[in-house]
């Protein structure tokens, strides 16, 4: 499937008075792209992409994601791209993978994710990848699949905490961006 394009006022949004000086850690959850490490090395000393989705399908599951995403009390992340994977979760995944996030990330820590807010039937998965601060490359990354019940507003903000939304941004085809804060602890 080819690339399309569209803008991304979340990720704007999170990176909006973000120093442009490489001291930040930057946490990618999705797989890893040429563009968007482009864009990140302009924000972070550490750039990791987890392909999270991939390990949990690996012969390991879900405890494998978790076992590779180890916290870093010296060095925790910062800035969060969660992209589409809370959609792509089981229900009862989404707590654990939040919790786990809270162990490696900082106060402070901002958080960027997409969820699928339509009614359609089947949904896609999608492939995300910076184009710009404010621009995504996006396309299907596999086949249609029965959509699980989608994640309203309020869901998300529960499910983010201790994360709080700072930002929501409804956008055209159905799917809506969060940006969010890791409280102080």
């Amino acid at each position: 499937m080819a690339w399309r394009q569209r803008s991304a006022p979340g990720v704007a949004a999170l990176l909006d008075n973000v120093a442009e000086d490489r001291s930040h850690a930057v946490l990618d959850l999705g797989t890893a792209a040429p563009s968007s490490l482009e864009i990140y090395s302009r924000y972070g000393r550490r750039v990791r992409f987890a392909e999270v989705l991939e390990a949990a399908r690996s012969p390991e599951g879900w405890p494998a994601v978790l076992r590779a995403l180890p916290p870093q009390p010296e060095d925790p992340y910062d800035l969060v791209f969660a992209w589409d994977i809370l959609d792509r979760l089981y229900p009862q995944e989404r707590p654990r993978l939040v919790e786990h996030l809270t162990r490696i990330t900082e106060p402070g820590a901002r958080l960027h994710a997409v969820v699928e807010s339509s009614e359609r039937a089947t949904t896609a998965p999608l492939h995300f990848a910076l184009a710009d601060v404010d621009r995504v490359h996006y396309r299907t990354a596999g086949p249609d699949r029965p959509a699980r019940d989608p994640l309203l507003p309020a869901e998300v903000e529960r499910l983010l905490a201790p994360f709080e939304v700072m930002r929501a941004f409804t956008l055209k085809g159905g799917l809506r961006e969060y940006v969010a804060v890791r409280r102080k602890d």
